[in-house]
């Protein structure tokens, strides 16, 4: 088998849309690399950066992976990559996240008891 390419990431980031604006969207970012679990960042992302079959994907509520790093073909090259990949999740709506608001309110005021 001959040598296969190989990917180092440098930043990761979960994220989901929460708006579409003509050649871009605006997205809630976690950051994965730093081990965060919660939103941190929000980031304007212009649509040229998603492939085509992605884009079908984009959407208010669509969840996504993006990923920049190097990757390193068989001859040697290496390439700076950004690739974002949307997953085939149901979307979160403004009412999923209303009950989640509520949810974290309502389990604070639990704690503080």
């Amino acid at each position: 088998m001959g040598v296969r390419a190989t990917f180092h990431a440098l930043q990761e980031w979960e994220g989901y849309v929460l708006e579409i604006h003509g050649d871009e969207f605006v997205a809630r970012l976690v950051d994965l690399t730093a081990g965060s679990s919660h939103e941190e960042e929000e980031a304007t992302i212009p649509l040229a950066a998603i492939s085509a079959a992605d884009a079908t994907m984009l959407r208010e509520g669509g969840i996504f992976r993006w990923v920049i790093g190097y990757q390193l073909d068989p001859s040697g090259t290496k390439k700076r990559v950004s690739q974002i990949v949307f997953r085939d999740l149901p979307r979160l709506t403004e009412r999923d996240m209303q009950q989640r608001r509520e949810w974290a309110r309502e389990t604070i005021q639990a704690l503080k008891l």
